[in-house]
């Protein structure tokens, strides 16, 4: 149903009630005058109690009804008058309660430690020192006493826990027992719990028995005079307002009820009130401590054991309230949620449902709000569904009963407020965000198109067919098209980096550095598909058309070096070394003026790619000579267990269990997932000296060794190192595994380092398996990962020590052993700072191995492999044959053909890429420059006239100005223009266009800071306002939370005062300050408010 359809139902339906007229006197403790409109709907309310002839299915009289008033009518007025006109009668409330008849069976216990289970025991101090007696005869005695409970006529009485009477069983919610406990004891099932943990007072008891929260359940409903009332989390406090402000004193008895997870509050105490408040978010909590009230306790199916635990059960379905209402009834629009449940557990003699948009999609949201009022048959889906589908007249006659509806424009004469008004600002994005959004369009596009063709292979389906699921799959990437017309940041997953709020110069920045990159990667691709084109030729025997490509590549460096776009320095390498080569080999090839300058060119690109790696080295170095040199004054030439401190404090712990007790818990919440810990290991005085004294000296052997082993890394001639590496791990991947034989200098170093770092700190160091295949040789070893992460924590070890020299420091007064501890600390510490450092120098020492190897790498071109006839494969190329993986420069004879054809074909198109991105850069960069020198007048080189109706940037960056672009493409046959200054060719749909500062009545007001067009219209709007009215007030409402801050931003720097209200603990209090401040604007999540209509 159409909003259109809505409107007209609600017109029939108030057809129905124009004979209602408002000759309704209000009560007396209603504190406003109600209006006509607002006497009309109480009368009917009212009438729909007492005089109601409506009945359901069954015979039975229906009442209660759906009060769809629009927001802002007084609808909360209007409930309080019909609670105050309809109060319960005495004899609906003062009656007594009936116990079910129930089977007592003999309680047959057999004791429990409380370890084991929930129950406790109760004894006196006089029954521990009286020995215990046997199991079978306190069996009997136990069932002898449930005989006599059954025979006996007086009333359970309280007991207190320190009277000297048997051992009793008590199953209670707290987890503890209270000091000085009260037990009380149900009168249907002989279960006690403790008075406190209920909330038991004698008074309500005296002349009725007591009933545990599970007696209650199976027993009859306790009839309460109090009207129940459920609202949302977010205006439960406003509720409570709204009484005390309309209602006068002494007023009503409201309690506001939190649910049981707060504490089991007695059925009978809620019948001292007038109104119970709760909220829909306790109701959903409350539904897992209801059980199945058709379900009979005593004559379930005993469990083997006892319940460990036991819980209480809600209050709240045990009460047949006089009246319930749900504000915003359209929460329970869905019939399957926690809320509808709940809602469906409740009984009342009058139900009623609030909500001004009881129609949100169609007639069908009615039937969750016909369920919750137990209107047969039509609470049922097929019934209702078939009134539906009947004739209309049945249907508007029925819910013409239920009903009452009261819109704005019927009543806008009797409210006397002002005329709203509407006002619709359409906005045009700044050239930055308009290029911004097609980019977040483009990328949302691809994502939508790969989701649809994921899902439905087929797209012969309706839209009504396809799961609620698969339409947020589907619509989610369209979702951030919606926050980037906000501002670029309120995007999900958008420029997390930039802490604060980005301004439209950082987004220029930032898109110009995205654009950069992609050309970059365009002009890559196009460099490789040259070189490769260039070694096929070279295979072909054909040198001049390789020179040719060769060249095409140094063309491109020169021509995009002043657009800052880059090309590899191996890639440069290969081209000034391949180059030189061939020509070299043949001489007959035309020489360039800079050909004789390539080798050194080239030589001077090595020279500078080897150089980084080689100053990290050196850097690092000099770190790592720093922290041994102070390792080395503080030991000397001694071992890293120099000093036996540790071992004279242990000798002097007064209590070692207490202190290895303490030490075992501190280790068990300092360890870490992966690695072995030693608490377990901690069993007296002489395993921590076994322990530690191992630790110690296996940590000083591992840093002797990897000192020593990076020393000789060092002194290995470069080429070696390569050469070791490359039979080793660097490009071939052997399936014989790496063996010890074979294992090279960086990989053996990188070993000690990790036994190292294993005795150092807590990591856990998996075996991981550097073979792809399963059938190794069996005398390969395994390489070890470090878990570590970069969180280095101190070994578990070391923490022992630490502990012991704390202990030293709290309990021992010997300075002496004190100061050898503080230093043998320091050590420690130091060493491992110089850890950090020696494996970086590892990773540097790894990165120039690397480097010298890719200019290896980078030298070389295709080459052919041996001749082997592939497999043939009719879809296209023939297969090719596996090779070795260090051979990825060697192509069949075959192949070389198709390739050649393939990388011809591809490469226009990558230029055509290149082109259109470069156009791109070009572009935003021109509106960098605009913007920064906004003062300077440019003219159009055609024209020669400033271009006040905005400008055309082409592809290759020139400009000319909208009118003069205009004569050009109608003189233009294609679909594509020269540029009047260069000649380049730009395609009509890759032209973009610059639009001049906009105009208007706000063109002279000027924004501080600088945020997205909506950003600043919204806060130019507000300065509008308020120059108005010094004193409006005003509501902003935002999906979104980001784009809240980023306004509150933008009112910040305009010294526009606000508030922002979210739920929480200040939500009160931040509503009531909006409402009383003189003026205020106040910004809101509206999915935080999606029940409420309070404002």
């Amino acid at each position: 149903m159409n909003n259109l359809q809505a409107v007209k139902f609600f017109e029939v339906i108030k057809t129905y009630h124009k004979h209602i007229n408002d000759d309704f006197e209000q009560p007396q403790i209603v504190i406003p005058t109600l209006r006509a409109y607002q006497r009309r709907a109480v009368k009917w309310m009212v009438d729909r109690e007492k005089n109601n002839d409506f009945l359901k299915y069954d015979g039975t009289p229906f009442s209660g009804g759906i009060l769809a008033d629009e927001m802002g009518l007084g609808k909360t007025v209007e409930m309080l008058c019909c609670i105050m006109e309809n109060t319960a009668p005495p004899e609906f409330y003062n009656q007594k309660v009936v116990i079910k008849d129930c089977i007592k069976k003999p309680l047959v216990q057999i004791p429990s430690t409380p370890s084991t289970s929930k129950y406790i025991e109760y004894t006196n101090d006089k029954e521990l020192e009286v020995k215990s007696k046997s199991s079978s005869r306190s069996m009997l005695e136990s069932w002898y006493k449930s005989i006599l409970s059954e025979m006996s006529t007086v009333p359970k009485k309280i007991i207190e826990s320190n009277v000297d009477e048997d051992t009793h069983i008590v199953a209670c919610y707290c987890k503890t027992t209270p000091p000085k406990s009260i037990l009380v004891y149900c009168a249907m099932c002989d279960k006690g719990q403790h008075a406190q943990c209920v909330h038991f007072e004698p008074k309500p008891f005296q002349e009725m028995p007591y009933l545990c929260s599970n007696c209650w359940i199976v027993n009859d409903r306790l009839q309460c005079k109090a009207t129940l009332i459920v609202v949302p989390q977010s205006i439960l406090n406003q509720w409570i307002d709204e009484i005390e402000k309309h209602i006068a004193k002494p007023g009503l008895k409201v309690y506001v009820y939190n649910g049981v997870h707060e504490g089991y509050i007695q059925p009978f105490s809620f019948g001292d009130y007038d109104i119970v408040i709760t909220s829909y978010t306790t109701l959903s909590r409350d539904l897992n401590y209801v059980a199945d009230v058709n379900v009979d306790s005593q004559n379930c199916t005993r469990l083997r054991h006892s319940k460990r635990y036991n819980y209480p059960q809600s209050p709240l379905p045990c009460i047949k309230w006089w009246r319930i209402c749900l504000d915003e009834g359209q929460a329970i629009e869905s019939a399957s949620s926690k809320v509808c449940d709940m809602t469906f557990n409740l009984r009342s003699v009058h139900k009623w449902a609030m909500t001004g948009t009881p129609i949100q999609k169609s007639l069908n949201d009615l039937y969750g709000i016909l369920k919750f009022l137990e209107v047969s048959p039509y609470c049922h889906r097929k019934q209702f569904l078939q009134l539906m589908k009947g004739e209309e007249t049945i249907m508007y006659n029925f819910f013409s009963k239920l009903i009452w509806r009261s819109s704005i424009e019927d009543v806008n004469s009797e409210l006397n407020i002002p005329k709203l008004t509407h006002e619709q600002h359409w906005l045009t994005f700044s050239q930055i965000e308009k290029y911004f959004y097609l980019s977040q369009h483009d990328d949302c596009a691809t994502i939508f198109s790969n989701c649809v063709t994921r899902l439905f292979p087929s797209l012969d389906i309706s839209v009504k067919n396809i799961d609620r699921k698969s339409i947020y799959t589907i619509i989610g990437p369209l979702y951030k098209l919606r926050q980037a017309c906000v501002h670029p940041q309120a995007v999900n997953g958008q420029f997390l980096k930039i802490k604060g709020t980005m301004t439209m110069e950082k987004l220029m920045d930032v898109m110009i550095d995205k654009c950069r990159i992609v050309c970059n990667d365009f002009l890559r691709t196009l460099v490789s598909q040259h070189n490769a084109l260039a070694g096929l030729y070279l295979i072909r025997a054909e040198p001049a058309t390789a020179v040719e490509h060769y060249r095409t590549v140094l063309g491109l460096m020169e021509k995009y070096k002043d657009k800052k776009l880059k090309i590899d320095t191996c890639q440069k390498i290969h081209v000034m070394y391949n180059l030189a080569t061939v020509l070299d080999e043949n001489t007959t090839i035309s020489r360039a003026l800079n050909d004789s300058d390539l080798k050194k060119d080239m030589e001077l690109l090595e020279k500078e790619y080897l150089d980084a790696s080689k100053q990290n080295i050196e850097s690092t170095h000099r770190t790592v000579k720093f922290y041994s040199d102070k390792v080395a004054k503080i030991i000397g030439n001694k071992t890293l267990g120099y000093s036996d401190w540790w071992s004279d404090m242990l000798d002097w712990i007064f209590s070692p269990n207490d202190f290895l007790a303490k030490v075992q818990m501190e280790l068990e919440d300092y360890r870490v997932p992966g690695v072995p810990n030693i608490a377990n290991r901690l069993k007296s005085v002489n395993d921590v000296y076994n322990i530690l004294g191992v630790w110690l000296a296996d940590l000083d052997t591992a840093r002797i060794d990897t000192i020593s082993k990076l020393k000789a890394l060092e002194e290995i001639p470069m080429t070696d190192l390569v050469q070791s590496a490359l039979v080793c791990h660097l490009r071939l991947k052997s399936k014989k595994g790496n063996s010890k034989n074979r294992r090279c200098y960086l990989c053996n170093a990188e070993m000690e380092l990790q036994v190292y770092e294993s005795l150092l700190f807590s990591v856990s160091n998996k075996q991981k398996n550097t073979l792809n295949d399963k059938t190794e040789d069996k005398d390969q070893e395994t390489m070890y990962e470090s878990t570590s992460k970069g969180l280095w924590k101190m070994s578990q070890k070391e923490f022992l020590l630490m502990k012991l020299f704390q202990y030293g420091q709290a309990k021992i007064i010997n300075k002496s052993c004190l100061e050898d501890a503080a230093e043998h600390m320091k050590v420690l510490e130091l060493v491992r700072k110089e850890f950090r450092y020696l494996r970086l120098l590892w990773t540097h020492l790894s990165d120039s191995l690397s480097a010298h190897d890719e200019i290896v790498m980078a030298k070389s071109r295709l080459r052919l492999g041996d001749n082997i006839t592939p497999a043939p494969n009719e879809d296209g190329p023939p297969k090719k044959k596996s090779k070795r993986e260090d051979e990825n420069d060697v192509i069949l004879e075959q192949y070389v053909d198709y390739n050649l054809m393939s990388l011809t074909g591809d490469m226009p198109t990558t230029a055509a890429y290149l082109e259109k991105k470069v156009g791109t850069l070009l572009y935003l960069e021109n509106l960098k420059k605009e913007k920064e020198n906004s003062t300077e007048v440019d003219t159009c080189p055609i024209c020669c006239l400033n271009g006040d109706a905005g400008w055309a940037v082409l592809q290759c960056g020139h400009s000319v100005c909208n009118q003069c672009l205009a004569t050009m493409c109608n003189h233009s046959d294609a679909f594509e223009i020269d540029c009047p200054m260069c000649r380049n060719t730009t395609p009509m749909d890759s032209i973009s266009y610059v639009k001049n500062n906009r105009e208007g009545e706000w063109s002279n007001i000027v924004i501080k800071g600088s945020f997205s067009t909506k950003i600043e219209s919204v806060t130019l709007k507000l300065i509008e306002l308020i120059t108005q009215d010094p004193n409006v007030k005003v509501l902003i409402f935002s999906n979104w939370d980001k784009a809240l801050n980023l306004l509150g931003e933008a009112l910040d720097q305009n010294s526009i005062s606000y508030r922002i209200l979210k739920p929480g603990t200040k939500y009160k209090k931040t509503l009531k300050d909006f409402k009383d401040i003189e003026r205020e604007i106040y910004l809101n999540e509206t999915m935080s408010l999606k029940y409420t209509g309070q404002v």
